[in-house]
């Protein structure tokens, strides 16, 4: 791909089986395990089998650019008392970042999360230290709601993650 490339090329799809080996791939890339929870020595059927859905509510989605998946991502509705709210992760191929993927992605993720699910409240944790993926998230209407101190442990060092969420707008405005 190259930087003309245009985002409607990027085909935003639901995540097959087939995708595996590109997540796999995605996944072992140093910027994935060092700006998330991965460990270093994953194995391919590992990673094959958390992307399968767990409920009918999992959304695992896949960007593809001429037969290839190059970035993914996932809304992970939680149950219960929580059912209103769910957590996500997104990996874009290091090849490929900088070039609106991750913007679509977690568009298709707001939009799934706002219009067919009803999850009021989208939720994760991020590294302090990880600025491309905080200025993703502000984009998308996240909010810093605090900070874990020593949240991990990463590279041999405790480090600190941000807890961010968006609230559904409807929520924004009530009184």
């Amino acid at each position: 791909m190259t930087a003309s490339t245009s985002a409607a090329e990027i085909k935003i799809r639901a995540t097959s089986s087939d995708d595996a080996a590109d997540i796999f791939e995605i996944y072992k890339q140093p910027a994935f395990r060092s700006g998330t929870l991965a460990l270093p020595y994953e194995s391919f059927e590992a990673v094959k089998k958390w992307l399968e859905p767990s409920s009918p509510r999992v959304l695992n989605l896949s960007a593809e650019l001429d037969n290839r998946v190059v970035g993914a991502a996932a809304l992970r509705p939680h149950v219960g008392r929580r059912a209103h709210a769910a957590e996500f992760w997104i990996a874009v191929h290091e090849d490929f970042n900088g070039r609106g993927i991750g913007s679509r992605l977690l568009a298709a993720i707001i939009d799934t999360a706002d219009n067919w699910l009803n999850v009021t409240r989208i939720e994760m944790t991020v590294f302090t230290d990880n600025a491309r993926a905080i200025a993703l998230y502000e984009k998308f209407g996240f909010e810093i709601e605090g900070t874990h101190k020593a949240a991990t442990f990463r590279n041999g060092v405790f480090a600190d993650a941000h807890c961010m969420a968006r609230l559904h707008p409807s929520l924004l405005h009530r009184s």
